[in-house]
């Protein structure tokens, strides 16, 4: 009986022994994850082809659970405070959401519009006239969505070759749960900068498995003239969501999902890829990834299904993570760029809505994928700046050399 005790002691002790390290190893990697994201990103990728795509999902909806509880255990101690992600140096007011003082040349006649309720048959109409002549243009404060200070008002960020702002970014304050969820937009002006997207040298991985670059072409690095980068959406597995470049079809479009577009005249359109669309020879490039979040102004209501379909693969759950997107005013002349930690698919339509974005889509989630670069010049070099550099830690360089993604990059119409 004694020795049978002891057996079943040490037993205990052994499973007490094995669950301690079980969890000390699963903090150490939950440490390690959130101080070299790279980590997590490239584990992940490696565990798919181990227990699979579901699997790994359920994991990383646990970390983005922790993470997010771990935000909010520092809030309610007072060890963190919500503070605005860089210093703000606001603009004067505009009057309109965007303004512009030189009106466009009597010669240039509008675009056909783009009507996403009506999907994208607007594909089939002859290309799109060349973008109006730039002028001066800033963007409007915006109401405050928290108490934030600083939040809603736009700050210079981006200019051309000639001391042009051409892009503004401000942050807004939208989860009142998570206080310190501060969601960063970049408002672009697209008269004066140009939108590329470039496919990755991998990814998205389709059919067509020509070879590709991943790199941005040599004459668009120059300094000046390449502004800023930022990334794309999700891998091929995760969505089989269209995506062209330059001619090449990575993936084919899929009928009812938010689609950006990008003509060879330089105008950009977002809206729903619908039966009658087709790629005419206009088009330069396209990028799906998931339905519209904000389709005409308005959230689209499918944010609440928590699909994993739809918004980033997890299990029962769509988990605050690091989200982006992008989307487009209601002229398609200006384009937005959002990012923010612990964000759940609501609060980023809500942030999309707030700063006026007409139609809008989800890009990639997670830490690591997540990247804004400004392109600073130093002499005939590019220094790339993140847009959250507390957040944007993981080689910032990557859209300056062959990359694996997709991701998209503006450059100046002032050479």
């Amino acid at each position: 009986m004694k020795k049978m005790r002891s057996r079943l002691q040490q037993g205990f002790r052994w499973t007490g022994y094995a669950i301690g390290i079980c969890i000390a190893v699963l903090i150490l990697s939950f440490l390690a994850v959130e101080a070299w994201p790279a980590i997590g990103a490239q584990g992940a990728d490696l565990l798919r082809g181990i227990i699979r795509d579901k699997a790994v999902a359920g994991l990383e909806m646990k970390f983005n659970q922790m993470q997010d509880g771990l935000q909010k255990l520092k809030y309610q101690l007072g060890l963190e405070t919500p503070a605005a992600p860089w210093n703000t140096f606001p603009v004067p007011a505009a009057t309109a959401l965007f303004t512009r003082t030189t009106p466009s040349s009597p010669e240039t006649q509008t675009p056909p519009s783009f009507q996403p309720t009506t999907t994208m048959a607007v594909l089939n109409n002859p290309e799109p006239t060349a973008m109006p002549t730039p002028s001066v243009w800033q963007p409007a404060q915006l109401s405050p969505l928290g108490t934030a200070d600083g939040e809603g008002f736009w700050s210079e960020y981006i200019q051309d070759a000639e001391g042009n702002n051409v892009a503004y970014r401000t942050f807004v304050q939208p989860d009142t749960s998570r206080p310190y969820t501060l969601v960063a937009i970049v408002a672009i002006d697209l008269t004066s900068t140009r939108l590329h997207f470039v496919l990755g040298s991998i990814e998205p991985a389709g059919e067509n498995n020509q070879p590709r670059s991943g790199a941005i072409p040599e004459a668009d690095r120059g300094a000046n003239v390449l502004l800023a980068a930022f990334n794309g959406g999700f891998k091929a597995r995760h969505g089989q969501y269209g995506a062209m470049a330059d001619g090449v079809v990575a993936l084919p479009p899929r009928v009812g999902l938010g689609t950006l577009m990008i003509y060879k005249s330089g105008r950009v359109s977002l809206g729903e890829w619908g039966p009658g669309s087709a790629i005419t020879p206009y088009v330069e490039a396209f990028r799906q990834n998931g339905p519209l979040v904000v389709q005409e102004g308005e959230i689209n209501p499918r944010i609440h299904n928590n699909s994993p379909e739809d918004w980033g693969y997890t299990v029962n759950d769509v988990s605050p993570t690091v989200r982006t997107g992008i989307g487009l005013s209601a002229d398609d002349k200006t384009l937005f760029y959002f990012c923010g930690p612990s964000l759940s698919m609501e609060m980023l339509a809500k942030s999309m809505q707030a700063a006026g974005a007409w139609n809008a889509i989800q890009l990639d989630i997670n830490n690591y994928w997540a990247l804004f670069v400004k392109m600073q010049p130093s002499g005939s070099k590019l220094i790339p700046q993140a847009l959250l550099p507390r957040l944007m830690v993981a080689n910032v360089d990557r859209y300056l050399w062959d990359y694996s993604r997709d991701y998209f990059y503006v450059t100046s119409i002032v050479r």
